[in-house]
């Protein structure tokens, strides 16, 4: 089993085997008797950083576990998207977890989504950020990944890091997470692009039956097509309800972390709520 966190505001870290390698998992928040874990899944070319924010306000009502997923940060396991959902498990075994929640932004969403897809008896809930979702809402946001990835093969990781710090899904709306952007951003070395790692598959019909609660989220200057996503997914799963993030974009979660805070916790707290309804 996994170190305990330490009390307060602190992280501490450790690491957990899974298929090819490890991942490193920071480890942070109360144990307290009946509050219920999070597992935090970063997004694409960030890292378990991102989650820095969370640890303050999350981190005093839930034991929070913040790994670097496969193919990112400090992992040694390959990356490959399929194999995520398995290392969630592997995580929540390694601390004796039977059950508890899962936050994921971005990339992170669809592997959550994929977790309650496929281990839905381990999780009390959902709650996804910034989801890119194709199967429900038609892709109108361009990712260059092709171009990505040829710089990364040719070693031109800051033509890389130039181009996507552009991108409307990097772009920050208060000094704190610029600077959280800047710091991931600049430590991002572009192994995952080598690999073929496809998305989880995420058809609408595996979405309509989901049988875990979901709290989209989205901030509410994200692009359109990933607010689009949110809207969707509140409305095709059975236990969903959509909330928007005042005055974040993408990184919602650095832009404005006490209302993002806020949302997640309430909905936590209202888990076992006879119905579930969009937050207004």
């Amino acid at each position: 089993m996994m170190a305990a966190p330490a009390p307060g505001n602190t992280a501490i870290y450790d690491e957990v085997a899974v298929d090819g390698g490890t991942l490193p998992v920071a480890l942070a928040g109360a144990m307290e008797s009946g509050s219920t874990p999070i597992i935090l899944l970063h997004g694409w070319t960030l890292d378990h950083r991102m989650w820095t924010p969370q640890i303050e306000g999350l981190g005093s009502q839930h034991f929070l576990i913040m790994p670097d997923r496969r193919g990112c940060g400090g992992a040694t396991a390959p990356p490959d998207l399929a194999r995520e959902a398995e290392d969630v498990i592997a995580m929540a075994d390694s601390l004796g977890l039977d059950r508890f929640a899962l936050l994921g932004l971005s990339q992170g969403a669809a592997v959550a989504l994929d977790v309650a897809r496929m281990f839905a008896s381990r999780l009390t809930g959902v709650v996804v950020s910034g989801a890119p979702l194709p199967a429900l809402v038609p892709r109108e946001e361009v990712i260059e990944i092709d171009t990505y990835r040829e710089w990364a093969a040719a070693g031109d990781l800051a033509a890389l890091r130039r181009d996507w710090a552009l991108h409307p899904l990097m772009q920050a709306h208060s000094r704190e997470a610029h600077a959280l952007l800047a710091a991931m951003l600049a430590d991002y070395d572009g192994r995952d692009l080598a690999a073929l790692s496809e998305p989880p598959a995420l058809p609408r019909d595996v979405l309509r039956t989901l049988a875990v609660p979901v709290l989209a989220l989205t901030g509410e200057h994200d692009t359109p097509w990933r607010r689009a996503c949110a809207a969707a997914l509140a409305d095709i799963a059975p236990r969903a309800m959509h909330a928007a993030v005042p005055e974040a974009g993408h990184l919602a979660n650095a832009d404005n972390p006490a209302r993002f805070d806020a949302l997640v916790a309430a909905f936590l707290r209202n888990l076992t709520a006879p119905q579930t309804r969009p937050y207004q």
